[in-house]
């Protein structure tokens, strides 16, 4: 192993949520649900309670949520829990999961949640728990909330003792700085480089915004500032949305666009040629910027191509079973310098252990223009892994209620706003939509036999849901 120039090394899975009675829906230890209907107030006040009785009296947790309505009224329920068990919240208000996972530990916080719009479903929403060191809870951690909470073993506070809530009003500030300091400015402000950013109408319009400025980049924003009244949302950006993104890529010179999710934990690039950047390709791109010796932590579901990359560029290639929380777990055993799953999570270990859409933007236009090449140079240098691909045609209002449904057949999954990637037996399975084509894409790195065999299985099992879809 000592003479592998890359390497591989698995981090044991922990037991799966499967065996926990799930109250709610769970996709990556989140929980999410229909507001007002699987999570009402009442239910998010009792989940904030269970939490509170966790953590114990005189805790300190810090909240955060998008600007969507039912985020807001969902969090401030939880806050009421919270401070019924003698929790005291420190409240973000509008802010994004990462800032919120920047924050926890300096805060002295025990635990970190965030209120956002779910994937697919424009009426659900979902929670992210975070520890104390700012990473999402472990599978254990999230099975024993919701064990308590289905027997409703929450332990108020005298009233006395009941928490308090404050407001941390520099938290933008204090985020924005220490993530300008993060970066190299010197070659970004000598380019003056342009980016074109869909906001998706999250928080990251109170921040990045003064963080490309600051650094000497030029920013257009897109969907920038809070939603239209009454109008549905989601976590990632809609297909429409990076459509857009790549005709405003090819009629300027910016040096790529992006889109994010609404809490800016992920984002999807557009080449400077105005092509959507498959995310397993946009992980091998980077890791083809980073320094000989460096080492890259990745989640398991990742395309082969980053180890080709990582064999060429001499770097050390760790796989990580689970999820990007993992990955920051992983990264602090074995050193990793960057982090990054195949669903537009990148995480940067000295800053935060959460992913960072915002700062990953910032750290792309420094590796861009210190090393003077495009982003479609790289990803047309990339080396091509075969896969198997079967096809199938669904009509464009069925294509997000298929991804609720593959969404729902796992606990780990790789979500994109067009594809939900998860693990048949062995094989990790790619369901994909292609609104413009009316096409559903159901493939897997064609490594073996028996990988073509479970897609044709996964495939069927596709096409029988499209059939009995009403």
């Amino acid at each position: 192993m000592d003479n592998l120039d890359s390497r591989m090394c698995f981090i044991p899975e922990c037991r799966t949520l499967r065996t926990v009675k799930r109250p709610f829906p769970v996709y990556n230890r989140r929980l999410y649900g229909v507001a007002n209907s699987q999570l009402t107030p009442e239910v998010a006040a009792e989940l904030g309670a269970i939490l509170g009785t966790l953590l114990g009296e005189g805790a300190i947790v810090t909240t955060a949520r998008d600007l969507y309505p039912p985020s807001r009224m969902l969090k401030r329920a939880f806050t009421a829990g919270l401070m019924s068990t003698g929790i005291t919240v420190i409240d973000f208000h509008e802010a994004t999961l990462p800032e919120l996972a920047f924050s926890v530990k300096r805060f002295g916080a025990k635990a970190g949640v965030h209120f956002s719009a779910a994937p697919f479903s424009e009426s659900s929403i979902q929670l992210v728990f975070l520890d104390s060191a700012g990473a999402e809870i472990s599978e254990d951690r999230l099975g024993d909330l919701l064990s308590m909470y289905e027997s409703h073993r929450a332990v108020r506070s005298v009233p006395s003792r009941v928490g308090w809530v404050s407001y941390a009003e520099y938290i933008h500030d204090i985020y924005t700085a220490s993530a300008a300091g993060f970066v190299d400015s010197v070659p970004i402000s000598a380019k003056e480089p342009m980016v074109i950013v869909d906001m998706n109408n999250g928080p990251a319009y109170l921040v990045l915004p003064g963080l490309l400025s600051s650094l000497g980049a030029r920013l257009v924003a897109v969907n920038s500032g809070k939603p239209a009244q009454r109008t549905p949302t989601r976590l990632l950006p809609h297909p429409r949305s990076l459509t857009m993104l790549a005709d405003m890529t090819r009629a300027s010179s910016a040096t790529f666009a992006a889109a994010l999710s609404v809490d800016a934990s992920q984002v999807f690039l557009i080449d400077d040629k105005g092509r959507l950047v498959d995310p397993d390709l946009a992980v091998a791109a980077v890791a083809s910027l980073l320094p000989q010796g460096s080492r890259l932590a990745v989640l398991d579901s990742t395309s082969r191509v980053v180890d080709m990359v990582a064999e060429k560029n001499r770097l050390t290639l760790i796989r990580v079973r689970g999820l990007a929380s993992d990955i920051s777990r992983g990264m602090r055993r074995i050193k990793a310098t960057l982090g990054a799953s195949d669903a537009g999570e990148f995480i940067y270990p000295h800053f935060s252990p959460a992913p960072d859409g915002m700062l990953f933007i910032a750290k792309l236009l420094e590796m861009l223009c210190t090393s003077e090449i495009r982003l479609s140079t790289l990803v047309e240098s990339l080396p091509e892994v075969q896969r198997f691909t079967l096809e199938h045609e669904i009509e464009e209002g069925k294509m997000f209620s298929l991804l609720e449904y593959v969404l729902s057949l796992s606990t780990e999954v790789s979500v994109t706003p067009t594809s939900v990637k998860y693990k048949a037996g062995d094989v990790w399975v790619k369901v994909e939509v292609d609104p413009q084509r009316s096409k559903m894409y159901v493939s897997a790195e064609a490594v073996t036999k028996s990988a073509v065999e479970v897609v044709k299985k996964e495939y069927e099992k596709l096409v029988e849901f499209l059939e009995g879809f009403a």
